[in-house]
């Protein structure tokens, strides 16, 4: 009967003392929670302002897009193909960087049009560049460039006019095959 007796105080006690104690442990697991939260909003803060900008990917872009051409120009089609790649592999970046471009009219979602770039006249420029066709070519990458300006118009930035380039963007690739 003792035993019993002893028992039943003993958890009265620890009963009482879980719910003395239990909402100052709930509050150290919130503080905790609340400390990590803000901790990881700090690396994400911290992260974003390393992050290059979308223009800085355009740049990117850019500069395969212009090699792509030489690439072309002089029959390296295993050059031409490579550079189109690292073209779209940018474009996505871009994209991932910036989803959408903020108008005067609302949101512009650039994921769709970034698809339809790549379904349409990026696959006409790999088409002419297996098909090692330098007139096909010249079609499909002007095709591309203009899809490119359709871009920059629907963005609001019709000033970033493309043209074909006169001068490779890197100096040191030698184009010949």
């Amino acid at each position: 009967m003792k035993t019993r007796t002893l028992l039943a105080s003993s958890t009265l006690v620890l009963s009482a003392l879980a719910s003395l104690l239990a909402p100052s442990l709930v509050t150290a697991a919130e503080e905790a929670e609340e400390a990590s939260l803000e901790s990881l909003q700090a690396e994400v803060n911290q992260l974003r302002s390393i992050v290059p900008g979308q223009a800085f990917a355009m740049t990117q872009i850019a500069y395969n897009f212009s090699n792509l051409w030489f690439a072309a120009q002089a029959g390296n089609w295993p050059l031409a193909n490579f550079y189109l790649g690292e073209t779209r592999v940018r474009l996505r970046w871009a994209v991932r960087i910036q989803p959408e471009r903020r108008l005067s009219s609302g949101q512009l979602a650039l994921d769709p049009i970034a698809k339809a770039l790549e379904a349409g006249q990026m696959a006409k420029v790999a088409e002419a560049i297996t098909a090692q066709d330098h007139a096909l070519f010249a079609s499909a990458y002007t095709e591309m460039m203009q899809g490119c300006q359709g871009c920059h118009v629907a963005s609001e930035k019709p000033y970033l006019k493309l043209h074909i380039p006169t001068v490779p963007a890197e100096p040191m690739i030698d184009f010949t095959p």
